[in-house]
């Protein structure tokens, strides 16, 4: 009943012309352009394909850093860059958050976290892999929310809960960002920059993982483009499909991993980042168009990114995270 009278109220509105703070957010924040020149950025020559402890994931990490101090996220524990050791590698997680309009000091703090990671495979015997679907198109929808949730969070009556958007590195060594940002946590060792608390995993309300989102050659439906896949969204499942309709997206939703209980545990709960949140007993979702014959090839390339398709699942993921942080 509670999602029927949303969709409702939401078409009722737009059909008098009303726009909401969310609504101009999508509008001001959420393009092809802007979601192609970071696809473009990290994607190209200066990045090169961003391989642990190669000179292009340096570059995207600086270039991550410059985009959330722009929109002036707040640094956790005095930093936006947290390094750790991985593989014999140093490795940087870029960190920072959007503060709730209530301070957590005056009750127990809640957080999601939105999180994509801007490592790839990088130059290998000579041969550079741009990784634009994998990840870059993650990383340039986050930052698209970044924004739109900034612009939310400055204006109105601000956010109800505290965003950490986090841009990981270390996922080609077996999710090393993740787990860091994980462990920070589960140990006390992340702190709010408002308050000093420690932000421990029950504060965690939601974690949403942004992994592989540009792509559109391993569609749901054979000669459909335009869907989208949420794996673990559980409770929140049907939330999603409400939005997809209320606002005329009309997205092709995937609620599994192509119908296969054993991909969907494997991409859900081993290979990506969310799974050491799941691990812990948090709520942790990934929205993904899949792997594509390029995932981890030289094919996978930013001319291969579908921008229209890939505008509409930024704005669908947005429009979710918004309801999301209200609950």
């Amino acid at each position: 009943m509670l999602l029927t009278g949303l969709a409702s109220v939401g078409a009722s509105a737009q059909s008098q012309g009303y726009k909401s703070l969310a609504d101009r957010a999508v509008e001001k924040f959420i393009s092809q352009d802007a979601l192609r020149s970071d696809i473009q950025f990290l994607s190209g020559e200066f990045c090169q394909g961003r391989g642990a402890s190669q000179a292009g994931l340096g570059e995207a990490g600086m270039w991550q850093l410059r985009q959330f101090n722009a929109q002036k996220l707040l640094p956790m524990d005095g930093t936006m860059c947290q390094t750790f050791v991985a593989g014999g590698h140093v490795c940087h997680n870029i960190v920072g958050m959007i503060p709730a309009r209530i301070p957590s000091y005056l009750s127990e703090g809640r957080y999601v976290i939105v999180m994509a990671h801007y490592d790839n495979l990088g130059v290998l015997e000579g041969k550079s892999y741009p990784g634009a679907d994998s990840n870059a198109s993650g990383v340039a929808v986050m930052n698209r929310l970044v924004r739109a949730f900034r612009y939310l969070g400055d204006l109105g009556t601000g956010l109800p809960q505290n965003i950490i958007f986090a841009a990981l590195d270390g996922k080609q060594l077996s999710l090393a960002g993740a787990q860091d940002l994980c462990s920070r946590i589960a140990l006390g060792r992340l702190h709010d920059p408002v308050t000093g608390k420690a932000i421990r995993p029950r504060n965690i309300s939601a974690v949403i993982n942004l992994d592989i989102l540009g792509g559109v050659s391993s569609p749901l439906t054979k000669g459909r483009k335009d869907y989208l896949i949420l794996l673990g969204g559980d409770r929140q499942n049907a939330l999603l499909q409400n939005l997809n309709r209320r606002d005329g997206l009309r997205l092709e939703i995937g609620l599994d991993y192509y119908g296969s209980k054993g991909f969907t545990d494997l991409f859900l709960n081993r290979v990506s980042d969310q799974r050491p949140f799941r691990e812990r007993g948090i709520y942790a979702v990934m929205f993904t168009s899949g792997i594509t014959m390029d995932t981890n090839r030289e094919s996978d390339v930013e001319s291969k990114i579908d921008y229209d398709v890939l505008r509409k699942r930024a704005e669908l993921i947005f429009r979710w995270t918004e309801q999301i942080i209200h609950l």
